[in-house]
């Protein structure tokens, strides 16, 4: 049985759902151990000797399992709820309000987000036109 054990429990900052999100951005050191092991490998399955080229399947891994590893963390921070991405949210918000928007869009179009868990947002209050000025006397007697 695998455990995901860089996984960790959260909760999405715009819609209050809980979601898992990968804890690290990079490689472990078990990752680094495993790809440094499979180039030694890999270097004696094609030259059946020790060689210096297989510094260049080495290097090769460890960029393709860094990029990985990067890629899926990045991946995991997108909420799958809402659309909610916080690392876009830093950068810009007006962004982020649009990328949501367009989930929105496709969550209410698509069937299969029927049975996804509801959406704790928050209600925008918006002020309405025909509003009465506060103090104005609202009695029906005249």
């Amino acid at each position: 049985m695998i455990q995901m054990q860089n996984r960790k429990s959260c909760y999405c900052a715009f819609c209050k759902n809980t979601r898992k999100v990968y804890a690290s951005k990079h490689m472990s050191l078990s990752g680094i151990v495993g790809m440094v092991l499979l180039s030694y490998v890999m270097t004696y399955a094609i030259w059946h000797q020790p060689d210096i080229r297989g510094l260049i399947i080495m290097g090769t891994l460890l960029m393709v399992g860094e990029s990985a590893t990067q890629l899926r963390w990045r991946q995991s921070m997108v909420c799958q709820h809402c659309g909610f991405d916080p690392v876009i949210y830093v950068r810009s918000p007006e962004l982020a309000g649009a990328k949501i928007k367009d989930f929105m869009k496709t969550r209410s179009e698509r069937p299969e987000y029927l049975l996804k868990p509801a959406l704790n947002l928050a209600p925008r209050r918006v002020p309405a036109e025909n509003t009465q000025p506060r103090g104005e006397n609202l009695s029906l007697r005249g």
